[in-house]
């Protein structure tokens, strides 16, 4: 699920990567990945869905929005939101949002079921979304991380032929303002949408 974070770094990598991780476990291994569809969302566990959740996924679905599923003997286990819409947008930092490149995909709302979490599912799935997005037609996908997920994300990820780029830090400094730093210099990937940035 999406975290509050008062520090986000918007990051892309490219969809040109192999389509599975080699070294997966055996639970990673299980995985097969759908698209999801409004009748899916009975599956996921009430636990960690309630109503306004649900709610909320309904209507990315109604959008138009890419939801990949990666289950594991017919359970839900791991899932994340594509579009391929130009505007990136971070819902707990209002204002905190980017236009992207035609060519450019988007990945939000990354969630593992908890006690799957640290078996590698993420990472085989980040493969698989990739996949997806390049068929679509993109050759990068950007995407949040917040702050304390960063640097193990990168390293994982790494362990896979995926390279994050961090593009931007966006930090809260006060109630409503926020801070953009440019952390790629001259890459265009992505642009704060409210504000103007120097190149």
């Amino acid at each position: 699920m999406i975290v509050f974070s008062r520090e986000v770094f918007v990051c892309k990598c490219s969809t040109e990567v192999a389509r599975d991780d080699p070294s997966a476990g055996e639970l990673a291994r299980r995985l097969r990945f759908v698209r999801g569809r409004p009748a899916d969302l009975s599956r996921l566990d009430p636990a960690h869905h309630d109503d306004k959740q649900l709610d909320e996924l309904r209507a990315r679905l109604a959008r138009g929005d890419y939801w990949m599923l990666g289950e594991v003997d017919g359970r839900v286990a791991t899932y994340v939101w594509l579009h391929t819409r130009e505007r990136l947008e971070y819902p707990y930092l209002p204002g905190c949002t980017f236009l992207v490149r035609e060519d450019t995909g988007c990945g939000y709302d990354a969630w593992t079921a908890p006690d799957a979490r640290g078996a590698g599912l993420r990472r085989r799935a980040f493969l698989e979304e990739l996949h997806v997005l390049r068929e679509l037609g993109k050759k990068w996908e950007a995407s949040f991380f917040v702050k304390h997920q960063l640097e193990g994300a990168t390293r994982s990820l790494a362990t896979v032929g995926i390279k994050l780029v961090p593009l931007w830090r966006v930090t809260l400094k006060t109630r409503h303002a926020l801070t953009y730093e440019r952390l790629a210099q001259g890459d265009e990937t992505a642009r704060p949408a409210h504000v103007e940035v120097p190149a």
